[in-house]
């Protein structure tokens, strides 16, 4: 989570991000943690369809779906300490 972020920022982005974990869309690297992609189309509906039917309290089903869109676009399949 970047500096300056608000705190419904942060939440907003706990939550696609714990919405993603619930999808089986990412998953922390074994050795240190860092979450990383799983690419599996399916899994990207899934977390589309969990967005839209339980979305962050306040925000429509379309902007739950884009936030996480937004936290899914800042990962990788990469872990930035493995290399």
């Amino acid at each position: 989570m970047g500096a300056g972020l608000s705190r419904k920022a942060v939440q907003i982005e706990n939550w696609a991000t714990d919405t993603l974990l619930r999808a089986n869309l990412i998953a922390a690297c074994p050795e240190h943690g860092y979450m990383r992609l799983r690419f599996n189309h399916a899994a990207i509906d899934y977390a589309h369809a969990l967005a839209e039917h339980a979305p962050f309290p306040g925000m429509t089903a379309g902007q739950s779906r884009d936030a996480v869109d937004k936290a899914l676009d800042r990962l990788s399949d990469d872990c930035p300490a493995c290399d």
